[in-house]
Protein backbone atom coordinates (compact mmCIF):
# COMPACT_ATOMS: atom_id res chain seq x y z
CA UNK A 1 0.00 0.00 0.00
CA UNK A 2 1.81 3.37 -1.29
CA UNK A 3 -1.56 5.79 -0.65
CA UNK A 4 -0.85 9.15 0.41
CA UNK A 5 -2.15 8.28 4.49
CA UNK A 6 0.77 5.68 4.17
CA UNK A 7 3.14 7.81 3.22
CA UNK A 8 1.78 10.44 5.96
CA UNK A 9 2.20 7.58 8.81
CA UNK A 10 5.58 6.97 7.76
CA UNK A 11 6.99 10.25 7.82
CA UNK A 12 5.82 10.78 11.10
CA UNK A 13 7.83 9.55 14.26
CA UNK A 14 5.31 9.50 16.67
CA UNK A 15 3.45 6.12 17.28
CA UNK A 16 0.26 6.16 14.67
CA UNK A 17 -1.79 4.49 11.90
CA UNK A 18 -4.71 4.10 9.66
CA UNK A 19 -8.02 1.86 9.22
CA UNK A 20 -9.29 0.87 5.96
CA UNK A 21 -13.16 0.58 5.64
CA UNK A 22 -12.40 -2.81 5.76
CA UNK A 23 -11.32 -2.79 9.26
CA UNK A 24 -7.52 -3.93 7.30
CA UNK A 25 -5.03 -2.03 9.78
CA UNK A 26 -1.71 0.13 8.62
CA UNK A 27 0.70 1.07 11.31
CA UNK A 28 4.06 2.79 11.30
CA UNK A 29 7.20 1.18 12.79
CA UNK A 30 6.38 3.45 16.45
CA UNK A 31 2.43 2.35 16.44
CA UNK A 32 3.74 -1.88 15.65
CA UNK A 33 6.44 -2.10 18.35
CA UNK A 34 3.35 -0.36 20.94
CA UNK A 35 0.39 -2.92 19.25
CA UNK A 36 3.19 -5.71 19.40
CA UNK A 37 4.15 -5.59 22.93
CA UNK A 38 1.09 -8.23 24.30
CA UNK A 39 -1.64 -9.76 23.77
CA UNK A 40 -2.92 -6.87 25.65
CA UNK A 41 -1.09 -4.47 23.07
CA UNK A 42 -3.43 -6.11 20.65
CA UNK A 43 -6.38 -5.92 22.16
CA UNK A 44 -6.15 -2.09 21.96
CA UNK A 45 -7.40 -2.47 18.34
CA UNK A 46 -10.82 -4.93 19.75
CA UNK A 47 -12.03 -2.33 21.71
CA UNK A 48 -11.71 0.47 18.45
CA UNK A 49 -13.57 -1.70 16.41
CA UNK A 50 -15.85 -2.69 19.35
CA UNK A 51 -17.03 0.94 19.37
CA UNK A 52 -16.32 2.28 15.21
CA UNK A 53 -20.10 1.64 14.37
CA UNK A 54 -20.72 4.54 16.93
CA UNK A 55 -17.63 6.59 15.98
CA UNK A 56 -18.43 6.69 11.99
CA UNK A 57 -22.39 7.15 12.88
CA UNK A 58 -21.86 10.13 15.21
CA UNK A 59 -18.71 11.37 13.11
CA UNK A 60 -17.06 11.96 16.50
CA UNK A 61 -13.67 10.88 17.64
CA UNK A 62 -12.88 8.04 19.70
CA UNK A 63 -10.22 8.28 22.42
CA UNK A 64 -9.45 5.33 24.54
CA UNK A 65 -6.96 4.93 27.56
CA UNK A 66 -5.24 1.68 27.77
CA UNK A 67 -2.71 0.84 30.83
CA UNK A 68 0.08 -1.28 28.79
CA UNK A 69 3.29 -2.68 30.32
CA UNK A 70 6.15 -0.91 29.75
CA UNK A 71 8.91 -3.85 29.28
CA UNK A 72 11.01 -5.57 31.64
CA UNK A 73 11.26 -4.22 35.06
CA UNK A 74 9.35 -1.38 33.96
CA UNK A 75 6.54 -0.23 35.55
CA UNK A 76 3.25 0.00 33.04
CA UNK A 77 2.53 2.80 30.89
CA UNK A 78 -0.95 4.65 30.64
CA UNK A 79 -1.30 5.73 27.26
CA UNK A 80 -4.19 7.46 25.36
CA UNK A 81 -5.45 6.39 22.06
CA UNK A 82 -7.12 8.69 20.16
CA UNK A 83 -9.16 7.75 16.35
CA UNK A 84 -10.78 10.08 14.11
CA UNK A 85 -13.10 8.62 11.62
CA UNK A 86 -11.99 9.29 7.90
CA UNK A 87 -14.57 10.52 4.70
CA UNK A 88 -14.31 10.61 1.44
CA UNK A 89 -16.42 13.74 -0.67
CA UNK A 90 -19.27 11.82 -1.08
CA UNK A 91 -19.35 11.27 2.76
CA UNK A 92 -18.54 7.55 2.70
CA UNK A 93 -16.96 6.43 5.51
CA UNK A 94 -13.29 5.23 4.46
CA UNK A 95 -11.45 4.30 8.03
CA UNK A 96 -10.22 5.90 10.46
CA UNK A 97 -6.68 7.44 11.49
CA UNK A 98 -5.20 6.86 14.75
CA UNK A 99 -2.25 8.37 17.25
CA UNK A 100 -1.38 7.15 21.06
CA UNK A 101 0.93 9.63 23.22
CA UNK A 102 1.52 9.25 27.23
CA UNK A 103 -1.82 10.47 29.07
CA UNK A 104 -1.25 14.00 30.29
CA UNK A 105 -2.95 14.69 33.48
CA UNK A 106 -4.30 18.02 34.93
CA UNK A 107 -7.21 18.42 37.80
CA UNK A 108 -9.65 21.14 37.70
CA UNK A 109 -7.65 22.60 40.50
CA UNK A 110 -4.20 22.61 39.24
CA UNK A 111 -6.14 24.12 35.47
CA UNK A 112 -6.61 27.35 38.00
CA UNK A 113 -3.55 27.46 39.71
CA UNK A 114 -2.07 27.76 36.51
CA UNK A 115 -0.48 24.34 35.84
CA UNK A 116 0.42 22.80 32.68
CA UNK A 117 -0.94 19.22 31.89
CA UNK A 118 2.00 16.85 32.60
CA UNK A 119 2.09 12.57 32.21
CA UNK A 120 1.48 10.66 34.99
CA UNK A 121 5.15 8.67 36.70
CA UNK A 122 4.43 5.22 37.41
CA UNK A 123 7.46 4.43 39.06
CA UNK A 124 7.99 5.54 43.01
CA UNK A 125 10.42 9.13 42.32
CA UNK A 126 12.97 8.24 45.27
CA UNK A 127 12.70 6.21 48.47
CA UNK A 128 11.62 9.10 50.82
CA UNK A 129 8.48 6.91 51.71
CA UNK A 130 7.33 3.60 52.38
CA UNK A 131 4.59 1.75 49.55
CA UNK A 132 1.92 2.59 52.00
CA UNK A 133 2.75 6.11 52.23
CA UNK A 134 3.24 6.86 48.95
CA UNK A 135 -0.17 5.88 48.49
CA UNK A 136 -1.80 7.69 51.35
CA UNK A 137 0.30 10.60 49.46
CA UNK A 138 -1.36 10.97 46.41
CA UNK A 139 -4.54 10.77 47.63
CA UNK A 140 -3.64 13.45 50.52
CA UNK A 141 -2.42 15.12 46.92
CA UNK A 142 -6.11 14.36 45.24
CA UNK A 143 -7.54 16.38 48.30
CA UNK A 144 -8.95 13.34 49.84
CA UNK A 145 -9.88 13.73 53.62
CA UNK A 146 -8.08 10.74 56.04
CA UNK A 147 -11.34 8.71 56.42
CA UNK A 148 -11.55 8.75 52.26
CA UNK A 149 -7.99 7.58 52.67
CA UNK A 150 -8.69 4.59 54.86
CA UNK A 151 -12.01 3.49 52.82
CA UNK A 152 -9.99 3.79 49.58
CA UNK A 153 -7.07 1.67 51.18
CA UNK A 154 -9.30 -0.69 53.13
CA UNK A 155 -7.48 0.60 56.45
CA UNK A 156 -8.43 2.01 59.64
CA UNK A 157 -9.14 5.96 59.89
CA UNK A 158 -6.55 6.23 62.63
CA UNK A 159 -4.05 4.30 60.62
CA UNK A 160 -4.23 6.83 57.33
CA UNK A 161 -3.89 9.73 60.17
CA UNK A 162 -0.61 8.19 61.42
CA UNK A 163 0.89 7.07 57.79
CA UNK A 164 -0.19 11.25 56.81
CA UNK A 165 1.26 12.02 59.98
CA UNK A 166 4.36 9.96 59.33
CA UNK A 167 4.68 12.18 55.65
CA UNK A 168 4.12 15.63 57.15
CA UNK A 169 6.96 14.76 59.72
CA UNK A 170 9.24 13.73 56.36
CA UNK A 171 8.42 16.34 54.81
CA UNK A 172 9.21 18.27 57.42
CA UNK A 173 5.57 20.19 56.91
CA UNK A 174 2.32 20.70 58.84
CA UNK A 175 -0.30 21.28 56.68
CA UNK A 176 -1.73 20.20 53.51
CA UNK A 177 -0.98 22.71 51.31
CA UNK A 178 2.66 22.82 52.43
CA UNK A 179 2.94 19.47 51.74
CA UNK A 180 1.18 20.36 48.31
CA UNK A 181 3.94 23.12 47.78
CA UNK A 182 6.70 20.57 48.82
CA UNK A 183 5.66 17.99 46.43
CA UNK A 184 5.57 20.12 43.70
CA UNK A 185 8.86 21.68 44.32
CA UNK A 186 10.42 18.05 44.15
CA UNK A 187 8.61 17.21 41.57
CA UNK A 188 6.98 14.26 43.19
CA UNK A 189 3.33 15.04 42.48
CA UNK A 190 3.04 13.38 39.37
CA UNK A 191 3.29 10.43 40.77
CA UNK A 192 0.37 7.78 40.16
CA UNK A 193 1.02 4.52 42.28
CA UNK A 194 0.24 1.86 39.31
CA UNK A 195 -2.76 -0.02 41.62
CA UNK A 196 -4.74 2.54 41.18
CA UNK A 197 -5.25 2.12 37.11
CA UNK A 198 -7.49 0.10 35.55
CA UNK A 199 -6.17 -2.61 33.35
CA UNK A 200 -6.79 -2.90 29.72
CA UNK A 201 -8.36 -0.37 27.34
CA UNK A 202 -11.29 1.54 28.24
CA UNK A 203 -13.17 3.92 25.86
CA UNK A 204 -13.02 7.87 27.32
CA UNK A 205 -15.14 9.58 24.96
CA UNK A 206 -16.47 9.29 21.54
Amino acid sequence: MNSPITQFCQSLTIPCGFTDAESEVYTNAAMTDILGMTVGSSQVLDVFHEHEEVMRDKKLPLSLLSTLPGGYKKPPQPLRFDFFPRFDEKNVYEGAYFYVQPLLFLSLLEYIEGESPYPVVLSQPNDMFTDREWDVLFLSLQRLSCKEIAKWLDIAVKTAEVHLSNIYSKADVHHANQLRLFCQEKVINRYLPPKFLPSGSHVISV
